[in-house]
């Protein structure tokens, strides 16, 4: 199953003047309906629209790094339909990162065959992240010069689902040696709960999370305790205050933590995330950091796709 099978010139609409994110949508709905799935079941531009917007309301489809993947799912389509939209200037798609976004991807697909949207997904990703790709798609004009370069490159629709087709950037990074007081105000800002801790070399070093900040001012006993009643006047924030001033992430974060290769298999995600129970998976590759997985990226774009 070739990429190059879908994404037709017709399917491209390139350098499009989008002054929002409804008018992406309504444009890149429009363009969708005339693929051959579409037509196949008499589906409009209108029901494609409205079953992205549904979609779009559970969660928005920006998925980082300025693109979006908006996308739907029909009973009774019985192929996958693309449209890849290259806008002629960023704009604003309440994506996680809060980034601007230039390019989309709209996937339809059959119901019963959601991972279809994932692996189109993660291929379009991967095309328009490498930079000497962009470099040499930036004289292009027309979307049949860019659908023909695409097609060159032969990409395979059949494949497993990894670590890197769903990860995202992390939101925040950390050093060792950062404050205690401003990490906490970081993770705040950015509304996060566990924070990977890196070197000077990018590698990860540790973790940090609100429990390890909890867990600061709280005396060893306390988590066997079964009830809290007879204590109740005990303030377990005070040796945290005291020791916050004086503290760096180094003397708190927990160097127990999940670290899983880009090609990581969907099981052995579930297995760290369920089974042994971290909140996170830090994605490394030659021991850098290169994205982020957890329970609810999971739900998000496998579950839920």
């Amino acid at each position: 199953m070739k990429l190059k099978h879908y994404l037709l010139p017709e399917s491209i609409l390139l350098n499009i003047n989008a002054t929002d994110k409804n008018s992406l949508l309504e444009k890149m709905s429009d363009c969708i309906s005339n693929c051959s799935a579409a037509k196949d079941i008499g589906l409009d531009n209108k029901a494609v629209l409205n079953a992205i917007k549904k979609r779009e309301k559970q969660a928005s489809t920006g998925i980082g790094d300025g693109f979006a993947f908006p996308h739907a799912r029909f009973a009774k389509l019985k192929s996958i339909g693309i449209c890849l939209a290259v806008l002629e200037k960023a704009i604003d798609y309440n994506s996680f990162d809060k980034q601007e976004i230039d390019i989309a991807c709209m996937v339809i697909v059959p119901e019963k065959k959601p991972t279809l949207a994932l692996k189109v997904m993660a291929q379009i990703a991967k095309i328009f992240s490498n930079k000497d790709f962009l470099k040499n798609i930036k004289d292009i004009k027309t979307g049949r010069e860019l659908a023909e370069v695409i097609a060159n490159l032969d990409i395979d629709l059949d494949i497993s689902i990894t670590a890197s087709d769903i990860m995202r950037p992390p939101l925040l990074t950390l050093s060792p040696e950062t404050p205690l007081k401003e990490a906490t105000r970081q993770m705040v800002d950015c509304n996060v709960t566990a924070v990977p801790v890196l070197n000077e070399d990018k590698h990860v070093v540790g973790e940090i999370a609100t429990t390890h900040l909890f867990l600061l001012g709280i005396p060893d006993f306390f988590t066997q305790l079964k009830s809290v009643a007879f204590m109740s006047d005990f303030d377990p924030f005070e040796k945290y205050f005291a020791e916050e001033s004086k503290a760096k992430i180094a003397d708190v974060m927990d160097s127990d933590f999940c670290v899983l290769s880009p090609e990581a298999s969907i099981m052995e995600m579930v297995f760290a995330l369920i089974v042994k129970k971290y909140s996170k998976i830090y994605v490394v590759r030659d021991g850098i950091l290169v994205g982020i997985v957890d329970q609810p990226l999971v739900l998000e774009r496998i579950i839920n796709i």
